[in-house]
């Protein structure tokens, strides 16, 4: 073989090549797209599962749901095991939609699908009295910047 030959073979291994990197890089972004798009789904389940959870324990758990009645009028009332009932339940409320917050803040969540689920923790925590949110905050020591999230949408001001 001549050299000409082995040039023109040598560029078309190039082209071929640069082609397969492409095709690779193609295929790496669509892996990683149905990669995001089943953490979306999974993280979406679970917030249902949240939700579901809170509902099912004060259907099936009307002594639960007495101690709700209670601490929504009057949270001094509540003996120390009520206490811990409310707050824990409380909380639920507030884990699903820290973890609908770091879904959004890792990039799992889209701004459109974020805003939905936030709207919704914001609409139904604006239905409880406001004492619950700082309770639960004080016990659940969530992370930073849903703290602030949080007190923003709730119209807290902060002392930073």
């Amino acid at each position: 073989m001549n050299k000409s030959k082995l040039g023109e073979i040598a560029q078309l291994a190039e082209i071929v090549a640069a082609f397969a990197v492409v095709l690779s890089l193609i295929y790496v972004g669509l892996e990683i797209r149905q990669s995001t798009l089943e953490s979306d789904a999974d993280i979406q389940e679970e917030l249902l599962s949240y939700t579901r959870q809170r509902r099912i324990l004060v259907i099936e758990n009307s002594e639960l749901a007495q101690v709700l009645t209670k601490g929504y009028s009057d949270v001094s009332s509540l003996t120390a095991a009520e206490n811990l009932q409310f707050v824990h339940f409380s909380e639920l409320h507030y884990v699903a939609w820290e973890r609908a917050f770091m879904a959004k803040e890792s990039g799992v969540f889209s701004e459109e699908i974020w805003k939905l689920w936030d709207d919704w923790f914001a609409s139904t925590a604006r239905t409880e009295p406001d004492f619950v949110w700082p309770i639960v905050r004080n016990t659940l020591h969530p992370y930073p910047a849903f703290e602030l999230h949080v007190n923003t949408v709730m119209g807290i001001e902060t002392s930073d």
